[in-house]
């Protein structure tokens, strides 16, 4: 029985309101197996009159969206307090910047028909030190990928040490990934929550624990991030994650995602750093590189026209631009 499957025989167990949705959850499955994969159509897009995928898309959809219970409205001020959220010319700046910088990710995730099994869609976002502004970049670019008319997005705070995302969406006192690992009876459905930014699901880092890197390299851990990219295959999966150079997690959580963005900081990131880091990193899987916080002065304010996005390989340079204040 695949995990799709059981997932949906775990829902059967919820209220009694949501059993038709759920139903027809079941049919899709049947109907089309376990495997399938297509375009995502969000609700707020129409789809094309006499489309033969229309009814394929929305059953797609009511799978994958319903199976989330927990609902979040989250407040925009925190957010902002805590450094993420922009808004003004700032943010339009850094919104362009980001539309480029999330191209290569999506083409990686779901157009070069990578067998899903090999979780191509599931990202993590890394930097050598801490201050690089890696949780910033995460956040951004999962919004960015949100707002795609055929792709949506999961953010997943697995810098179970510092939670600096949790703290930002106001999600501390939830269940979250350390939860989850922790205790075998909890589901997924448990710790995912749909939040009323872009149609971004959020999973917070949940209860700090001691042996967390133990946790992140456990079979739990592995099941966790499969059943996510199967589940939500219309979806990136983004895990912000600590300090390469820091802590042990993310070389743990890097062998269980498909694709890496790391990101170095202008002017303060070593070289040294930055090397070694890349170094411990599978270079089999693809891996971009963003180079953040580089500035130039624009105007009133500071604008960025030398950032860097990068693939570590040796098929070039596919340039972005991005920079935060």
């Amino acid at each position: 029985m695949s995990k799709i499957q059981k997932a949906l025989q775990a829902m059967r167990a919820s209220k009694d309101a949501e059993s038709t949705a759920r139903t027809n959850a079941d049919k899709f499955i049947s109907r089309h197996g376990p495997n399938v994969s297509v375009p995502r159509t969000k609700q707020r897009v129409r789809p094309a009159p006499g489309n033969p995928d229309t009814a394929f898309q929305r059953e797609l959809e009511m799978f994958e969206e319903q199976a989330v219970v927990n609902h979040l409205s989250i407040d925009r001020n925190e957010l902002m307090r805590a450094g993420f959220w922009l808004e003004g010319v700032e943010a339009e700046t850094i919104a362009e910047q980001f539309r480029r910088a999330k191209r290569p990710l999506i083409h990686s995730a779901f157009e070069m028909g990578v067998p899903i099994g090999e979780n191509s869609n599931v990202i993590m976002v890394a930097s050598a030190m801490p201050g690089a502004g890696k949780s910033f970049c995460s956040f951004n670019l999962v919004r960015s990928i949100a707002m795609e008319r055929d792709v949506g997005a999961v953010l997943v705070d697995a810098d179970v040490l510092k939670c600096s995302l949790s703290r930002g969406f106001g999600v501390t006192d939830k269940p979250g990934l350390m939860d989850y690992l922790v205790d075998e009876q909890m589901f997924v459905d448990d710790i995912l929550f749909a939040t009323d930014i872009d149609d971004i699901i959020l999973v917070p880092a949940g209860t700090k624990h001691p042996q967390a890197a133990e946790l992140l390299s456990s079979r739990r851990m592995k099941q966790l991030v499969q059943e996510l990219s199967q589940r939500f295959r219309t979806r990136a999966i983004v895990f912000d994650t600590p300090p390469i150079l820091v802590t042990n997690e993310a070389h743990v959580l890097a062998t269980h995602v498909g694709q890496i963005v790391f990101v170095i900081e202008a002017r303060v990131s070593s070289q040294e750093s930055v090397l070694q880091a890349l170094g411990s990193l599978d270079r089999s899987k693809p891996i971009n590189a963003i180079l953040n916080k580089s500035r130039t002065a624009s105007g009133s304010g500071y604008y960025g026209d030398d950032y860097g996005y990068y693939p570590f390989n040796d098929r070039g340079r596919d340039d972005a631009e991005l920079t935060t204040n």
